[in-house]
C-alpha cells in the first residue's frame, strides 16, 4: 500500500486528492497547521501531521517514511508580494529540502500553476517547452518555487504540474461566480476580444497528480542537458474555450440563460484597485486584486496539454458541460447554491 503526505490537504485540490487517494488504498497524511479546517479529512481518516511549510523540522519529520510527497499548499491571494515569495517560492525550496533529508527521498510531485508559464492563445497555447513569461506577483512567485525544486532534482525526484483555472466541487472561487450569476445573470469578461483560456476539472486534476506520481517524467538534475519543461506538465479540460463561453455554459448547468458582458480592461484595474485598497483596510486579501488584474489584461492562458495526453495517457473524464453541471448538483445537495 503506498503512503503519500499531502501538504495543503484542507484547500479544494488537496481535499479532493486526499479523498481519491484513500479511496484507491493510499495511506494517506496531511500536513495541517494548528488553525487548518480539519474535520472532513478527520472524517475520511486521514493522518493529520501538524507543522508549517516555514517550520523545517516540522517538514523533515511529515515526509520520513512516505513513498510520495504532493506539495499543493501555496498562496494565492496576497497582500505584498514578500507573502507570495515566502509561502509559494521558499515553501517550495523548503519542502524539497525536507525530502533530500530523507534516504531514500520521497517523489515530490508539485502543483504549480499556469501563471507561472505565461499567457497563451488559441492560436499560441502555452507549452512546456516555451521560456517561462509570468505576468503577475503570483505567476512569478510559483516560477520561483520551481526554480527551487530543479536545484534538488539531483537528489529528489520531482514533477511539476501546472493547471489553468481549476473548478469542480468544493471550490469557492467557482461558487462566488455561480452566486454572481443567480443574482445577475451575465459574466463580466475582460476586453471586447475573444478571451481564450483553459480550465480544468479537480477530479481530471487529482488524476493527473496520481499518473505523475507514479510514472512521471522528473526534472533533470542541475547541470544535466535535457529539453525545455523536462519534468513539468500542463493539464487541462476536454477542450479550450473563452472565459465567456466558460460563463454562458456554467450558468446553463445552473438552468439559467447567462450572457456575457465584455468590458473595457480599465475595468478590472479599476475593480481590482478598489478591491485591493478594501483589503488593506481590513487586513484581508480578497480574490480580486491587482494581481488578478495584471492577469485578466493578458492575451489569455491557454494551455497545450499535448505532452501529458501523450505520456502519461491522460484523458478528461467528461466534457466541461457535464463536469459544470456536477459541480452545480454539489453545491445545490450541500444547500451552497
Amino acid at each position: 500500500m503506498p503512503t503519500c503526505l499531502i501538504t495543503g490537504a484542507s484547500g479544494f485540490v488537496g481535499a479532493n486528492l486526499a479523498r481519491r487517494l484513500q479511496s484507491e488504498g493510499w495511506e494517506v497524511q496531511a500536513l495541517v497547521r494548528p488553525t487548518s479546517q480539519v474535520e472532513s479529512l478527520e472524517q475520511l481518516g486521514v493522518k493529520l501531521v501538524v507543522g508549517s511549510l516555514q517550520d523545517c523540522e516540522s517538514l523533515e519529520s511529515a515526509v520520513r517514511n512516505v513513498d510520495v510527497v504532493f506539495h499543493l499548499a501555496g498562496r494565492t491571494k496576497a497582500l505584498r508580494a514578500d507573502e507570495f515569495v515566502r509561502d509559494n517560492a521558499a515553501g517550495a525550496r523548503n519542502v524539497a529540502a525536507a525530502c533530500a533529508s530523507c534516504q531514500p527521498p520521497p517523489v515530490l510531485v508539485v502543483t504549480s500553476s499556469l501563471a507561472a508559464a505565461g499567457p497563451g492563445t488559441f492560436k499560441q497555447p502555452r507549452r512546456e517547452s516555451d521560456p517561462p513569461a509570468p505576468v503577475s506577483h503570483y505567476g512569478h512567485s510559483k516560477l520561483a518555487g520551481e526554480r527551487h525544486l530543479a536545484e534538488f532534482a539531483d537528489r529528489v525526484p520531482t514533477t511539476i504540474l501546472r493547471p489553468p483555472i481549476v473548478f469542480g466541487p468544493a471550490d469557492q472561487a467557482s461558487l462566488q461566480m455561480f452566486r454572481g450569476m443567480k443574482w445577475l445573470p451575465v459574466h463580466p469578461t475582460p476586453g471586447f476580444r475573444r478571451w481564450p483560456v483553459s480550465v480544468v476539472y479537480v477530479d481530471d486534476l487529482c488524476d493527473a497528480l496520481a499518473a505523475a506520481a507514479v510514472r512521471g517524467e522528473r526534472l533533470p538534475a542541475p547541470g544535466v542537458e535535457a529539453p525545455d519543461g523536462t519534468g513539468i506538465y500542463h493539464v487541462a479540460a476536454e477542450r479550450n474555450l473563452t472565459y465567456g463561453e466558460f460563463g454562458t455554459l456554467a450558468g446553463a448547468a445552473a438552468g439559467w440563460v447567462v450572457a456575457p458582458l465584455p468590458l473595457p480592461k480599465l475595468a478590472f484595474w479599476v475593480v481590482g484597485g478598489g478591491m485591493e485598497l478594501l483589503g488593506r483596510l481590513r487586513g484581508r486579501a480578497g480574490l480580486v486584486n491587482f494581481d488578478k488584474a495584471r492577469e485578466s489584461c493578458a492575451a489569455g492562458w491557454v494551455a497545450d496539454d499535448a505532452k501529458i495526453r501523450q505520456q502519461l495517457d491522460y484523458r478528461p473524464s467528461a466534457t466541461i458541460e457535464k463536469q459544470l453541471a456536477d459541480t452545480v448538483a454539489w453545491y445545490r445537495a450541500r444547500k451552497w447554491l
